[in-house]
């Protein structure tokens, strides 16, 4: 048998928040250009400079509009699994990795079964829709008890099976399966 590679990319969903924040963003950029625009006239000398700052103001706004799109970016190699997150294509930051084998539970993503239960670290790394939304639970020795959201494609869950606890591939896997 030879070794497992995975990946699945999913891109998150903009929020209505994160829709107004942008929108005020712009607003704001547009106001504040403006603004440097009708004094740049008042700075003689300093003509130049506040065309500079309108440039910069230009180049922030975009910087801060595209940071808006969040990819997330799913590995398995060989039962280890690895979730980045990608912040508008120019930065990447791993949010975890963990082992399959280590998942203490696992299955289809219910937000209101978690809604009482702590956990030290929760990454939320999907897309917002709810079809193929999993999680799992599992003791990290940096985050402590932690809890994983992410969305997982047949081909994932199928590598994932063969390192998972036997327990946890029959409850999800075989005891749901159709008589």
């Amino acid at each position: 048998m030879g070794d497992v590679f995975i990946e699945h990319l999913v891109k998150k969903r903009s929020t209505p928040l994160e829709w107004l924040l942008r929108i005020l963003l712009l607003l704001g950029a547009a106001l504040l250009s403006v603004v440097l625009f009708l004094f740049s006239g008042a700075l003689g000398v300093f003509q130049t400079f506040a065309f500079l700052l309108i440039a910069g103001v230009v180049y922030g706004a975009w910087y801060l509009f595209t940071g808006f799109s969040v990819e997330f970016e799913y590995s398995i190699t060989n039962g280890e699994m690895d979730v980045d997150k990608i912040i508008a294509q120019r930065k990447r930051k791993r949010l975890i990795s963990v082992k399959c084998k280590d998942f203490e539970t696992f299955g289809r993503y219910k937000p209101e079964e978690h809604a009482n239960r702590s956990y030290q670290t929760k990454v939320l790394a999907y897309d917002s829709s709810t079809d193929d939304v999993w999680y799992c639970t599992f003791h990290s020795t940096a985050g402590g008890n932690t809890l994983l959201v992410f969305n997982a494609t047949e081909k994932m869950l199928n590598a994932m099976k063969t390192t998972m606890p036997k327990p946890l591939v029959f409850e999800n896997f075989i005891k749901k399966q159709p008589q």
